[in-house]
């Protein structure tokens, strides 16, 4: 099927340029003027006009005039603009917006959501979990809520934004910024989501300033983005809804595995959106009639529903006989269950994962860091300068001292015999020593070989004597867990024990660890964060005296979601140890216990 553009533009290249995006698809027709245009323009063609000449297109069509296009930064208010292109916008971009706007339907290719193989099977599989949360959703609100909150954790977005479509007035809004202070009037006139909801297609791009779609008013504000779009296209064909997934510029790019994946979840959550869409239709109605509820009140009417007689009555129903059995088989039942079943008390506290060939740089005078020699990743050797702090002070405390002790020295040597001088040759070669110290003590060295992990300090930062500068990372070493359990289990914790290790953050990510070892003491909190290290302690609640355990684990790789992830050093979490177990007959009476 063909279609009419008209193209009215003050840039001749612009006809041109449409004609290469339309193709053989399409008769493209040069207007010259308004007049010209409204000639050749039919009900269902699409004008395309430059932005000088927008005020011009439309004070010569009507209101059910056809759907206009402007190419430029921007256009009035109107709802008969359908959408605004900038001229870098590619021809293969361009023209399923022209076939769209023409047909007034999507350009988009069915897609059922059935898998076809392994791998698209996986990827329904992710999906069909992420949408069965929409299954309690009864408002837009609530809808835009939980979707958005399933693109963060499908395709790991940063943010993630739900914009409905209306295609009859070409509305694109969020249901909460409509529902605020300020309201929502966008419409898909730009913008990827707006050409998305235009023409049925997914988009994407790594840098959203390069791409000739974006819009900031629509899309995201910031420019450096990565944007990942797709439509929600129900089943009468039509797109309802955009969901776009945002990432920082500094991360990695979406993959194809994220794209398809996002255009599976699309595909599933549509028949639910067409079913909420059914919802608020009906209610909608009904909260209509209720508002006019006639000569009669709404408890009068429920009441005349009522039947007027009752129900027979039954002195014996046929069920009494074996609910009554059924209660005696689940009496027995329980009383087996609490003389045979065993109820356990846990130790549970804080856990930290922490690297046993890591090792720590510290700074050991206060300065301001004048220069850093080495960066994360670089390898090095005992003794090795690591940092320097300011020492324009103490290197001129050394080159005063250094000239005054020669200067005393060649004094003695000139009459051995002056007690005097003899003193203070000793006086000022102390105060030599201790300058040259002070001097030593700006350099900070690696204590040992390995890999720098972590710079801690920048130039021109303050530190303090303690302060860690950098962390180094050996060659061998593994991973452990440290655990803060409470002071008062410590005499029913042993090494061998089993340690139930849960990492914070990750759903179902629990590790089953052996106690290789149990503090003597049972420490205070100020001294159990002293044991963890500066760069963590502060960020573990404890509220009393604590024990430490330690358990190594087994690999540094961890299972979450179906992914397999890395540990690293500092990582939180929680750890719990079975301390005592007892019948339940014990806790419901405790008196047994004597028996």
């Amino acid at each position: 099927m063909s279609g009419v553009v008209a193209v009215m533009s003050s840039d001749p290249s612009d006809v041109e340029r449409i004609r290469r995006a339309a193709g053989s698809g399409f008769d493209v027709v040069n207007a010259i003027d308004a007049a010209a245009m409204v000639e050749v323009a039919e009900a269902d063609a699409v004008v395309v006009v430059s932005q000088d000449r927008v005020d011009a297109a439309l004070a010569a069509f009507g209101e059910g005039g056809p759907l206009i296009i402007v190419i430029g930064e921007g256009a009035p208010a109107d709802p008969r603009i359908a959408h605004v292109v900038r001229r870098q916008l590619p021809p293969e971009q361009l023209r399923p917006l022209l076939r769209c706007l023409i047909d007034r339907h999507p350009v988009h290719a069915h897609d059922d959501g059935s898998p076809h193989d392994p791998v698209e099977a996986r990827l329904a599989q992710r999906a069909f979990t992420a949408t069965r949360r929409l299954a309690g959703a009864s408002d837009l609100a609530s809808t835009e809520q939980i979707v958005g909150d399933a693109l963060l954790e499908l395709v790991d977005a940063d943010r993630a934004h739900v914009l409905f479509f209306d295609a009859d007035d070409g509305a694109l809004w969020s249901e909460a910024k409509l529902r605020g202070t300020s309201g929502d009037d966008r419409r898909a006139i730009g913008g990827l989501a707006g050409w998305a909801a235009r023409t049925g297609l997914g988009a994407r791009t790594s840098n959203a300033a390069t791409d000739p779609r974006w819009s900031a008013e629509i899309d995201d504000p910031e420019a450096s983005s990565q944007l990942l779009v797709h439509p929600v296209i129900g089943a009468d064909g039509q797109v309802h809804a955009v969901l776009v997934a945002v990432r920082r510029a500094r991360r990695s790019e979406f993959t194809d595995t994220e794209a398809a994946l996002l255009a599976r979840f699309a595909v599933l959550s549509a028949p639910l959106l067409d079913q909420l869409s059914i919802h608020v239709q009906s209610q909608a109605i009904l909260d209509e009639a209720a508002g006019d509820p006639g000569i009669f009140r709404k408890e009068a009417i429920d009441a005349q529903a009522l039947p007027s007689w009752g129900d027979v009555v039954r002195v014996s129903p046929s069920w009494i006989s074996w609910a009554y059995w059924a209660l005696v088989v689940l009496l027995i039942g329980s009383i087996v269950f609490i003389m045979v079943g065993r109820v356990s008390t846990y130790s549970s506290g804080p856990a930290i994962v922490r690297s046993t060939a890591r090792t720590t740089v510290i700074a050991r005078t206060s300065g301001t860091v004048a220069s850093v020699e080495h960066t994360p990743g670089d390898p090095v050797l005992a003794g090795d300068v690591v940092a320097r702090l300011d020492d324009t002070d103490q290197r001129a405390a050394v080159d005063r001292l250094g000239h005054e002790f020669e200067t005393q020295l060649r004094n003695h040597l000139l009459d051995p015999a002056d007690a005097t001088t003899e003193s203070t040759l000793h006086q000022v070669r102390i105060e030599f020593e201790a300058a040259r110290t002070d001097l030593d003590l700006r350099v900070i060295r690696a204590k040992s070989d390995g890999v720098v992990g972590d710079v801690k300090v920048r130039l021109g930062q303050p530190v303090e004597p303690g302060d860690i500068v950098a962390s180094l990372t050996g060659d061998v070493g593994s991973l452990e867990v440290i655990a803060l359990l409470p002071g008062e289990d410590r005499p029913r914790l042993a090494p061998g024990m089993t340690l139930r290790f849960e990492l914070l953050g990750y759903r179902f990510a629990y590790r089953t660890l052996t106690i290789e070892s149990v503090s003597a003491d049972v420490l205070s909190p100020a001294e159990a964060r002293r044991l963890l290290g500066p760069e963590v302690a502060d960020d573990i609640a404890l509220n009393g005296p604590v024990v430490v355990v330690k358990a190594k684990l087994p690999s540094g790789e961890f299972e979450s979601e179906g992914r397999t992830l890395q540990y690293h050093d500092g990582m939180p979490g929680a750890a719990d140890v079975r301390v005592r177990s007892e019948p339940i007959v014990y806790a419901l009476i405790p008196g047994l216990r004597r028996f």
